[in-house]
C-alpha cells in the first residue's frame, strides 16, 4: 500500500508569534461572544452588551481569516472557515429560540 503525502508548505519561524497570537484571539473573541450574549439574553446584563459581543464576533472572525492566511490555507479551506463563522454566529440565536419554545410549551 502506498502512502499518501500532504504537501504543506513550511511555516517561517518568524510567523510563530502571529499565528499563535491569531489562534488565541479567535478563541478569546469567540468565548467573549457567546459569553455577552447568554448573559444578555438572560438578562443578567443590559440588552446593548449583546450588541458589544457582535463586534467580538467581528473580531473572531478577522482573526480566524487572518490565521487561514498566515498558515496558508486554500481559498476552499477559507471559505468553509467562513461559512463555519456565520453559523458560529447563527448557532446562539437558534438554540435561544429553541429554549424558549420549549418553555413556553410547558407553561
Amino acid at each position: 500500500m502506498k502512502e499518501v503525502y500532504l504537501n504543506m508548505p513550511q511555516l517561517a519561524p518568524g510567523d510563530f508569534l502571529p499565528i499563535f497570537t491569531s489562534a488565541t484571539l479567535v478563541m478569546i473573541f469567540g468565548i467573549i461572544f457567546v459569553g455577552l450574549y447568554t448573559f444578555a439574553k438572560l438578562k443578567k446584563i443590559p440588552m446593548f452588551y449583546q450588541y458589544i459581543g457582535y463586534l467580538f464576533w467581528f473580531g473572531c472572525a478577522y482573526s480566524l481569516y487572518m490565521l487561514s492566511t498566515l498558515v496558508g490555507s486554500g481559498d476552499f479551506t477559507r471559505k468553509v472557515l467562513m461559512l463555519a463563522m456565520v453559523a458560529y454566529l447563527i448557532l446562539p440565536h437558534f438554540i435561544y429560540f429553541l429554549m424558549q419554545e420549549t418553555h413556553e410549551q410547558h407553561d
